[in-house]
């Protein structure tokens, strides 16, 4: 596809780079040359300098010819006129925009920027941190969940602990201690090394697993790998911004919750719209602070401010005088791989959601769904076809089809029904395979297996 990006910022580049990859023909735009330089040094690319949202730099873009545009400027109101200008000028071409104001994301400002001449997707990165950030409280230990079929199914991740009853035996085991509950490790991650688990391979302690199963019964398949998780009472968010602020909303009537904000400002805007939120007025780094509100007493801890090294000092410092559980937004990736798991629980990479979300409407009808994780990689929902007479993996046992190195079939959605895959279990023509990628570079190849 020739795919127009708008914005070559962290996730604009890191979106370029990706779509490159994959084989798509892209242009990008932006009023800064030394980003679009160091962008096109390492990404085979097109660029046009200008402000996105004049239509002579949009010609200069050839968007007569453009199939997708995805606006990632930092100006929610520049992404909107960018859109609108696009669809006067080739009404064929597909728009997304991320959008961050919450006013753009309700009532008439939704109705107006989703108009007949706006924005075909929005996506707002706040509503999606919100929600994962919702299903891991919710869901104690876990450390990832990945929603497939319309929510029946998930992938997720949990950090296996001493002494939980599956932890140093078999993964064939697991079957045996939860006969009732229908579930697949598909992943082990030890030590950074991926290991696609079979029968007699041993859960270790430490190992992060990434397992399968219908969302009801998430629950039951952590216990087995952490034992008994105490769910959550009292949450203190360090942060008041949009982030805080919907997560506070999402919460509120369900758990004990405070907020720190250092603006002052913000913190009588927060008090004014929340209803029951202790609202703070304070650094989330101060250790005095974090002291008198008991921070010992926490059960989830929440950096989710705008600055990365904030919110990692935040959460390792809770971590440390206390807290059950931490959780920091990390945008830099190279942070990430400085963290550990016991300083940190769990850290949240909004790029990666945003470009997961990206390309999930990017993709043909036989991709579904797409997450990214652990930086490289992927979990899909690719809907099995069989085309031109060739039947594909169609009318085969999942034991019978050859994926790459570190590729998985997991779950099976076909007519409302659930199945989790096992060696035995038949593929029919439109079933959806829920599969783990260890390698997003081999996203290709199991496309083409899974899709003929």
């Amino acid at each position: 596809m020739e795919i127009l990006i708008l914005g070559a910022g962290q996730v604009g580049t890191e979106l370029s780079e990706l779509l490159t990859n994959d084989g798509h023909n892209i242009t990008i735009v932006d009023t800064e040359a030394d980003r679009l330089q160091k962008a096109s040094s390492h990404i085979d690319l097109k660029t046009v300098e200008g402000n996105a949202s004049y239509p002579k730099v949009l010609e200069q873009a050839d968007i007569n010819n453009i199939d997708v545009a995805v606006a990632m400027m930092e100006s929610d109101e520049v992404n909107i006129i960018a859109c609108q200008m696009i669809k006067l000028l080739n009404n064929n071409t597909k728009t997304m925009a991320r959008i961050r104001t919450y006013e753009y994301l309700k009532g008439k400002g939704k109705q107006i920027v989703e108009g007949e001449q706006g924005i075909d997707v929005i996506i707002s990165p706040e509503e999606l941190i919100t929600a994962q950030i919702c299903r891991l409280i919710e869901n104690p230990g876990a450390t990832q969940i990945m929603d497939f079929a319309n929510g029946k199914v998930s992938m997720v991740s949990v950090k296996a602990k001493e002494g939980a009853p599956i932890t140093g035996h078999k993964v064939a085991e697991l079957r045996q201690h939860i006969p009732k509950v229908d579930t697949r490790i598909a992943a082990i991650y030890r030590e950074d090394k991926v290991i696609a688990p079979k029968g007699d391979d041993i859960v270790e302690t430490g190992d992060e697993v990434f397992f399968i199963t219908e969302s009801r019964d998430i629950k039951k398949v952590i216990s087995e790998l952490r034992m008994k998780e105490i769910a959550s009472k009292t949450i203190m968010i360090a942060g008041g911004g949009r982030i805080g602020r919907r997560l506070a909303e999402s919460l509120e009537g369900k758990f004990d919750l405070k907020i720190i904000e250092l603006n002052k400002d913000r913190c009588i805007y927060l008090s004014e719209k929340l209803d029951s939120s202790l609202i703070l007025n304070g650094d989330s780094s101060d250790s005095a602070l974090l002291e008198e509100e008991n921070i010992e007493k926490t059960d989830f801890f929440c950096s989710v401010t705008d600055d990365d090294e904030a919110n990692v000092m935040s959460s390792m410092l809770a971590k440390k005088m206390g807290a059950k559980k931490s959780l920091s937004l990390v945008n830099k990736s190279a942070y990430l791989d400085l963290i550990s798991k016991e300083q940190i629980d769990i850290t949240i990479n909004p790029s990666e959601i945003t470009i997961g979300s990206i390309l999930e409407n990017l993709s043909d009808e036989t991709q579904l769904k797409t997450y990214s994780f652990k930086r490289k990689g992927e979990a899909v929902e690719l809907i099995a076809t069989s085309r031109n007479g060739y039947p594909g993996v169609v009318g085969r046992q999942v034991d019978e089809i050859e994926l790459p190195k570190g590729c998985v079939i997991g779950a099976i959605f076909s007519e409302n029904a659930i199945k989790i895959a096992h060696h035995d279990t038949k593929i029919n023509e439109n079933d959806h395979l829920i599969t783990f990628i260890a390698d997003k570079k081999n996203l290709e190849e199991v496309t083409d297996i899974i899709c003929s």
